[in-house]
């Protein structure tokens, strides 16, 4: 197990700020739901020892994240949620945050830390009902939704070595 001291405090701040700004790439890349979404990134970040964490690495970062929750709002209200910039935010984090994850962690730290942000990414979307009337029979997640959760995925498996490119 990676203790705390294997990571600098730049790349803690970057691993509990990577799924914050994942969250807020559900966020920005539909349409549909964007106030409950806020709301449910603050209520998400609140709760995240529902998540139910077994390494220390998702411990701490769970943590880290769950006391800065307040901030969300403040940090919401100054954030630039153009739809490129928030979505290339969100994939810059992810990928430098899965070279620390390669770099540091066990490969079931990795994993486990892939489905921190993953589970984040999944309550935020779930949050906005798109769709029909008043969102009556609309989808929980969207297509934009899915795959941009299903890329973010992609980046943080690379991590743990589930996929390779010819890149």
């Amino acid at each position: 197990m990676t203790d705390r001291k294997a990571f600098t405090p730049e790349e803690w701040r970057t691993l509990a700020q990577t799924p914050v700004e994942v969250m807020y790439g559900v966020v920005i890349v539909s349409n549909g739901g964007l106030r409950r979404e806020l709301k449910t990134i603050r209520r998400t970040l609140r709760q995240t020892d529902e998540f139910e964490p077994e390494s220390e690495l998702v411990t701490h970062v769970a943590g880290f994240v769950r006391v800065n929750a307040d901030r969300v709002r403040r940090d919401a209200e100054t954030h630039d949620f153009t739809r490129a910039v928030a979505i290339a935010r969100a994939h810059d984090y992810s990928r430098e945050a899965a070279g620390i994850v390669r770099a540091r962690a066990t490969a079931a730290e990795r994993a486990e830390y892939a489905q921190f942000v993953r589970w984040c990414a999944e309550r935020v979307a779930d949050a906005g009902v798109e769709g029909r009337l008043l969102g009556l029979g609309g989808r929980r997640i969207s297509p934009a939704e899915r795959e941009f959760i299903d890329a973010i995925g992609e980046t943080l498996a690379i991590a743990d070595g589930e996929r390779e490119t010819s890149e």
